[in-house]
């Protein structure tokens, strides 16, 4: 009776192993490089993978650079997206909030970062609205490159 007790709880720790090593985190490295216009989205911002459907999990999100390049994390810097089918949604950063000066005033408006010709329409950045997808592979790591244009196509 002792080796088949021993027996099963060889059996559930090596089950319980390699579930975890099939799954990992669960999330796999996502980066690339928001476009607008056929040109790196200016002044940077943000980016989210909004899952599509009821996928479980959480949804990636990153900080676009001046650049437009990114890296996801759904739990920390770096680590990535779950797979699957998402909505991309993307948000520009096109003022910086003025400085207090020494004297503790403060300039009355913010200051424009990026002009109006390379502002991003706002539909890139409704999350039940935006017209990008993505989809996430659960294999290595995963480029993705996000292009938009000045007319966004209909739904």
């Amino acid at each position: 009776m002792g080796r088949i007790v021993n027996a099963s709880r060889r059996a559930v720790v090596l089950a319980a192993l390699a579930g975890l090593v099939g799954c990992g985190s669960g999330v796999y490295p996502v980066k690339g490089k928001v476009y607008f216009d056929g040109k790196p989205m200016a002044g940077g911002g943000a980016i989210s993978f909004v899952p599509l459907g009821n996928q479980a999990g959480k949804a990636a999100g990153g900080e676009i650079a001046p650049d437009g390049s990114f890296e996801l994390m759904t739990n920390k810097p770096g680590d990535g997206s779950m797979p699957g089918e998402f909505r991309v949604v993307v948000t520009q950063v096109t003022v910086t909030e003025p400085e207090r000066t020494e004297d503790g005033t403060r300039p009355a408006s913010p200051t424009a970062v990026v002009p109006v010709a390379d502002r991003i329409p706002a539909v890139y950045g409704d999350a039940y609205a935006s017209p990008l997808r993505a989809v996430v592979q659960a294999t290595g790591p995963n480029e993705v490159d996000v292009k938009m244009d000045r007319n966004p196509p209909k739904k």
